[in-house]
């Protein structure tokens, strides 16, 4: 079930009053107890476990600090995301890089940063190949024709004949073959197939298919992965009447699926790797926007001042999210209404005919669960400026990081060549 923001409501308005609205409020505490929990978990089923935080979830730096120093990797999808990774610190196999229809310069510079790189298609072999020598590890992104979802679109499925990611069952052999043909040592095989997904049976799955996959490589090829890494997937309950996943029943299961099929093919077992975004830190982000107007036509509707620059989830793929009204939470009498932005563009909605508490102009509204894919995925259509972000601690608004400033008018055209001859004031 979606958590409240912890901080009581007079906190919760002083700070709406002190950076502005819309304004997303991160929980370090829970963040880091909840990776922390995590991978102490999964490491005590397998003592070399690797965690890689999924940067395009949430790629705040101060942020991703707060995750590496707390035992997490990163797994970057474009060279902006390895800059980040190298300005960090890390090196080498600290950084997974899994993009997909890859660039030679991102490849290029993923080479430079001795990256694990995880390729995505069999074309890519020769691009990497034509940069010069091929590195010793390389990974492949296996897509065998399946995905799953618990609370996305179809959009949003990973795997299977419809999705763009990935290399199918009947070209992985080819593509390990031409590697080890051009000179790679080590091998690593990536699958996400699913996302936000709350059923553990489906990691059983996963993992039986791709060591089934893994068998095929062995009798062909006599090749071994070093390392498998299952992606990450895992959901979070958007919903009250969803079940959170219970990572020692995950972390349980995964171990006994990998000892069984190792024992079933006769394969040395590879070290587990994961990759996981949204789990680490959906839970623990609040989007806190204020109700602008209300409007009474067809329906009912809240005008919010945050729209889908800030939150794009409901409108680009009809996902749930969580509303809570700051200092009426507890009020019986509630009605229908729609919770709306300021876009220009009908798919801007939070919420359609959502039972929420009556509320008047100038409420705070809390969206919860916006700690990942959420000002991730911001834009500046509409001229839309993104908003500031705050991390807190322990509840007390006394020790919290302001983590990124409001984005300002001057931000909007900093990208504007000789913006001077456009606007004859500034000349």
């Amino acid at each position: 079930m979606p958590l409240p923001l912890n901080l009581p409501d007079d906190k919760i308005r002083f700070l709406s009053e002190t950076y502005k609205t819309p304004l997303q409020i991160y929980d370090g505490s829970l963040i880091i107890e909840n990776q922390n929990n995590f991978i102490k978990s999964m490491t005590q089923n397998f003592p070399n476990f690797r965690q890689y935080f999924a940067v395009k979830a949430l790629p705040n730096p101060h942020i991703l600090k707060l995750l590496i120093q707390n035992g997490s990797y990163l797994d970057c999808s474009s060279i902006v995301e390895l800059e980040i990774a190298d300005k960090l610190g890390l090196k080498g196999n600290q950084i997974m890089f899994t993009s997909n229809y890859t660039s030679k310069s991102d490849l290029i510079y993923a080479k430079k940063l001795d990256a694990i790189i995880n390729l995505d298609d069999i074309s890519l072999i020769d691009d990497l190949a034509s940069l010069g020598k091929m590195p010793e590890l390389l990974c492949f992104r296996l897509n065998p024709g399946i995905g799953k979802t618990d609370s996305e679109t179809v959009s949003n499925i990973l795997g299977g004949p419809e999705a763009k990611f990935g290399i199918p069952s009947f070209q992985i052999v080819e593509a390990f073959q031409k590697a080890k043909n051009l000179g790679v040592k080590k091998f690593g095989i990536h699958m996400m197939t699913g996302s936000n997904v709350l059923d553990l049976n489906y990691w059983d799955e996963l993992i039986k298919i791709l060591f089934e996959n893994i068998n095929n490589i062995k009798n062909s090829l006599n090749i071994y992965p070093s390392f498998i890494n299952i992606g990450g997937g895992i959901g979070i309950p958007y919903k009250h009447e969803q079940p959170k996943i219970d990572i020692n029943d995950l972390s349980n299961l995964i171990r006994s699926s990998i000892s069984r099929e190792i024992k079933q093919y006769n394969i040395p077992e590879p070290d587990l790797y994961m990759e996981n975004g949204r789990f680490i830190t959906g839970p623990y982000g609040w989007l806190v926007s204020r109700c602008n107007v209300i409007k009474n036509t067809y329906e009912k509707y809240i005008g919010l001042d945050a729209c889908m620059a800030n939150l794009m989830r409901p409108g680009m793929y009809g996902a749930y999210h969580h509303i809570s009204i700051v200092g009426k939470n507890n009020n019986s009498i509630t009605e229908k209404i729609n919770v709306v932005g300021t876009l220009c563009e009908n798919n801007d909605w939070f919420a359609k005919n959502r039972d929420l508490p009556i509320a008047d102009i100038g409420d705070l509204f809390v969206i919860h669960d916006t700690g990942a894919h959420s000002h991730s995925m911001g834009f500046q259509y509409n001229g839309k400026l993104r908003c500031p972000e705050i991390v807190i601690f322990n509840g007390n608004i006394n020790n919290l990081m302001y983590i990124r400033r409001r984005e300002t008018f001057d931000d909007y055209l900093s990208t504007i060549v000789s913006i001077e001859s456009c606007f004859p004031r500034l000349c």
